[in-house]
């Protein structure tokens, strides 16, 4: 499941581990001039013991950083070393500096949140779990925090409940986030497909031949646009009503699928026009068959939910090159495909009208020129 907030891929954990690094250092410098304000004002031996430590901090932040730039990306055991080392400098300081520590009382659940919101949960958890034993641990060693002892206590509380509830939120996140993932990907096919039959609409459509135009042109490989419906599909709606004649469509979506490659589009275009869109090296030869395929399933229908139906389709079908279907718009082949489906209504029905383009390198878009279907076949051996 996707993370709701920014994880750091492989390729740009370094960039963010850098990032990380510049923080540390800064806290090194805070840090440093606290105690060294309370070295000069107070001579405090607590605050010299705090510079060391924090001079080795510094010294450590050096070499993370070191590490990050010369091998950068994820590295499992430099963020256990890490996420650890974090958290013991800042109980360390607590331990050795007594009330000077309090300085560093809220580093830890910060720390915390810090590398669940750069990293993840995994290590929010680790670094809350690190700091929380070493709180114990100072109590159980530390007369000073003995002695603070409800103080310490609510520390301890302090570092289970803010990781805890940031743990909270961001699991909410997490679901928010895939339910907005479910809500898209519904609208998104909502927008691309037809309602009743599931198949790509008109929109679907053209986007698939924008690619598959752009990927032919680059092959100079053959396009095939079939428009077909269903003859005597007003029929049966005004005979047996529009919930029969919704099966049918679906029934048609479902078997005109089955004579189809997987990267061959079947799609709907409303009411009970379908277009078929081909696409391949033979696809001329493949435009015919599938054409003929169409015709034999759709006639295989003889009944709907018990009731007799008599259907047939008619195919129109437009076929072109890649170089040349680049000069027209998905419209306009529609549109010739559309024309060759009414004549072969015209011609009786149950019939198939195919047409190519002109091989003229330069046509028009808005003006189409066909050669004879009769020559189609003959010429689809030099396409």
């Amino acid at each position: 499941m996707a993370s709701p907030y920014p994880i750091p891929t492989r390729q740009n954990f370094g960039d963010v581990e850098l990032g990380q690094c510049k923080v540390r250092l800064a806290i090194g410098v805070a840090g440093g001039s606290w105690y060294f304000f309370w070295l000069l004002y107070a001579h405090s031996s607590h605050a010299a013991q705090g510079l060391e430590i924090l001079g080795g901090y510094f010294a450590y932040a050096i070499l993370h950083w070191c590490w990050v730039r010369k091998k950068p990306g994820f590295n499992p055991w430099r963020m256990y070393i890490v996420t650890i080392a974090d958290q013991a400098v800042s109980i360390s300081l607590m331990f050795f500096t007594q009330e000077l520590g309090y300085f560093f009382v809220f580093a830890n659940p910060w720390i915390s949140t810090g590398n669940g919101l750069r990293f993840g949960k995994k290590w929010m958890l680790l670094s809350a779990t690190v700091a929380i034993t070493g709180l114990m641990v100072i109590g159980l060693y530390s007369n000073y925090w003995q002695d603070n002892l409800i103080l310490l206590m609510g520390l301890v509380i302090l570092n289970a409940t803010i990781p805890a509830y940031v743990l909270m939120l961001l699991n909410g996140l997490e679901e928010s986030r895939k339910q907005l993932s479910i809500y898209a990907k519904k609208m998104e096919n909502m927008a691309l497909n037809d309602k009743l039959t599931g198949l790509p609409n008109r929109p679907a459509l053209f986007a698939e031949f924008k690619r598959i135009v752009s990927f032919s042109d680059r092959n100079n490989m053959v396009i095939a646009l079939l428009y077909f419906d269903l003859d005597g599909f007003k029929k049966v709606n005004d005979t047996y009503g529009h919930s029969v004649g919704d099966i049918l469509l679906k029934e048609t979506a479902i078997r005109v699928s089955n004579v189809l490659r997987k990267k061959d589009m079947l799609a709907r275009l409303g009411g009970d026009e379908f277009v078929v869109l081909l696409h391949g090296e033979s696809s001329v030869e493949r435009a015919n068959l599938v054409a003929n395929r169409i015709l034999q399933t759709i006639s295989s229908i003889k009944s709907i939910r018990g009731d007799k139906v008599d259907i047939t389709a008619s195919v129109g079908g437009i076929v072109a090159r890649g170089l040349e279907a680049t000069d027209f718009k998905a419209e306009a082949l529609l549109h010739e495909a559309d024309q060759n489906m009414y004549k072969a209504k015209k011609a009786g029905k149950n019939q198939i009208v195919f047409t190519g383009l002109s091989d003229e390198t330069h046509v028009p878009e808005t003006a189409l020129n066909f050669r004879d279907t009769t020559n189609l076949v003959s010429e689809s051996q030099q396409i």
